[in-house]
């Protein structure tokens, strides 16, 4: 069971396999006239138009329903607000409701893995305060927040596409269930994460802003990725994703 994968590595196994983000982001880089951070540039090379990030808090080129790229902030400030603040790449926003951006800051830019800082609209424009110590926490929140199915099914859908299907633990067993006598304890717990063979106690957990924490495991022998989204009490969701049938022999 792997419990470390990597936003870019998670991609790529589910078959966003191709750095169709690289020219772009090199142009981005040439006009702008700025280095990116490489966890940044390593991300978005597959992130890029990937449908399974539509809706996530990155903006990542295509989404629903339309573009959404990265930004200066100096674009939109008066001089006067320049004067009061230093200049932030915008790389997101909370898709959910649209309240927060997301940015870093122009001058860590040349840093491999820098902080994340967070604008919310009911403070004046040039207000930013810290919300991730690296953008690695933020790209990694991002990817588990859109495959455990927090606040949108878009993963679940454009998956599909891709040769892989979507269970939900506790619909399944309640199915399984049904006609048995007494009452079906569908409920998630470590548990049920050790009866697919998963250690609680290695299981990586990442903070939700949306409340709860997300996790991510992978089967490499089964193939099989184990996503869920737990607040530690009845209403955790575990999620396994595995392949259609013939998928693996339609990737050959």
């Amino acid at each position: 069971m792997q419990y470390n994968l990597t936003p870019v590595e998670i991609l790529k196994t589910l078959g966003f396999d191709q750095p169709a983000g690289r020219e772009r982001l090199q142009a981005f880089q040439e006009t702008a006239q700025v280095s990116l951070p490489k966890v940044y540039t390593a991300f978005m090379e597959y992130a890029m138009d990937c449908p399974l990030l539509g809706t996530s808090d990155i903006w990542c080129g295509q989404m629903v329903p339309f573009e959404m790229e990265p930004r200066f902030l100096y674009d939109d400030l008066s001089d006067e607000e320049k004067a009061e603040v230093c200049n932030y790449l915008v790389i997101g926003s909370d898709y959910a409701a649209g309240i927060v951006e997301f940015g870093l800051r122009v001058e860590d830019l040349g840093q491999d893995d820098p902080p994340v800082y967070m604008q919310h609209e009911a403070n004046p424009r040039t207000q930013w305060d810290p919300a991730y110590e690296t953008l690695t926490d933020y790209l990694r929140e991002v990817t588990l927040n859109a495959l455990a199915l927090v606040e949108y099914s878009t993963a679940e859908e454009e998956i599909e596409e891709c040769g892989w299907r979507y269970t939900d633990y506790s619909m399944d067993y309640w199915e399984a269930h049904a006609e048995d006598e007494g009452e079906c304890d569908d409920s998630v717990t470590e548990e049920t994460l050790r009866q697919k063979g998963i250690d609680p106690e290695q299981v990586r957990w990442c903070e939700c802003t949306y409340t709860g924490k997300t996790f991510c495991c992978y089967d490499e022998a089964s193939d099989l990725f184990y996503v869920g989204r737990w607040d530690f009490d009845e209403e955790n969701t575990l999620y396994i994703i595995s392949r259609t049938d013939g998928a693996e022999e339609d990737d050959d």
